[in-house]
């Protein structure tokens, strides 16, 4: 989340280190913006810039900035522009602000301003809502289940070929070439298929956040009583997610394969690289062997 500070140079660091530590153990990602300079021409235009672009407004130390003029106009600058700000005060509980800036980052405000819309067809209107999103749900858990096939497939076929080739050495002495390129390829669609198993739990996530939120307005809340039955998420012994556990999968294999390039280069013939200008010149240019000699100085 984009972070504007407005501070006191003389406590720039002192900011940057108390607001990273407050936002850490509240597991709140920010982006921390501090101008470089408060003087000069430009610095009003850019940090107009930067307050417009910013998400939220942090203020650290508030009496110690209400002595600084340049700290007075960019407070005034974020309430024009209508920026939430969120006073900051060293070496205390803060938890007004830790409430605020939780709040900004989930977008509680503007998630709960979808649900204020009521008119006199409300109650039939959030039970087709309700049906829409649990069909969403199942979709996306098809599709879901038809990636992971696909990566499976995939990822299987690349293990199978490397078996293949070596039992059968088709390529003798290429065969480093023709294990390295797939295990490579191997890598890369491990880490796509990890961080697709991640995009598609945070997505259902989402969903069920809509639906357990649809559910307050109806009679009963059956999926809000399933999570609390499964214990809210808190008690590994009765459910885990299974994003997490779909993630061992893509990183099993993404070891194997980090493990086998790290042996098919430990294992290569890096001669055959340091000879091959050599040669090359020796095949193109020189067939009376003046590329025999400029190898050997090369070995």
């Amino acid at each position: 989340m984009k972070t504007f500070i407005i501070h006191r140079h003389k406590k720039k660091s002192e900011a940057k280190r108390q607001i990273l530590e407050l936002a850490k153990s509240n597991k709140v990602s920010l982006d921390l913006i501090f101008l470089k300079k408060s003087y000069g021409e430009e610095w009003k235009t850019k940090a107009e810039t930067i307050i417009y672009d910013s998400e939220i407004v942090i203020l650290f130390d508030p009496e110690d900035c209400e002595e600084s003029e340049n700290a007075k106009w960019e407070i005034d600058v974020a309430k024009r522009m209508g920026k939430k700000i969120v006073s900051i005060i060293p070496y205390k509980e803060n938890d007004v602000a830790i409430d605020k800036l939780k709040s900004k980052y989930e977008l509680a405000e503007e998630f709960e301003s979808h649900f204020d819309k009521k008119n006199e067809n409300h109650s039939s209107q959030i039970n087709d809502l309700y049906r829409i999103m649990i069909d969403s749900s199942e979709k996306l858990i098809q599709r879901r289940q038809i990636t992971n096939g696909f990566f499976i497939t995939v990822i299987g076929g690349i293990v199978t070929a490397s078996g293949f080739i070596i039992k059968e050495n088709p390529v003798g002495d290429a065969n480093v070439y023709a294990l390295l390129l797939p295990t490579l390829v191997g890598i890369f669609l491990c880490r796509s298929w990890g961080n697709l198993i991640k995009n598609y739990g945070r997505l259902n996530a989402a969903k069920f956040r809509v639906i357990l939120r649809l559910e307050e307005e109806l009679r009963a809340s059956v999926f809000s009583a399933e999570w609390v039955a499964l214990g809210k998420g808190l008690r590994p012994k009765k459910y885990r997610s299974f994003t997490d556990t779909e993630q061992h999968v893509p990183n099993m294999f993404m070891v194997l394969f980090i493990v086998f390039a790290i042996y098919l280069i430990w294992n290569f013939n890096w001669c055959e690289i340091i000879n091959f200008p050599a040669e090359l010149y020796n095949w193109l240019f020189d067939p009376n062997g003046t590329g025999e000699i400029i190898a050997n100085l090369l070995k």
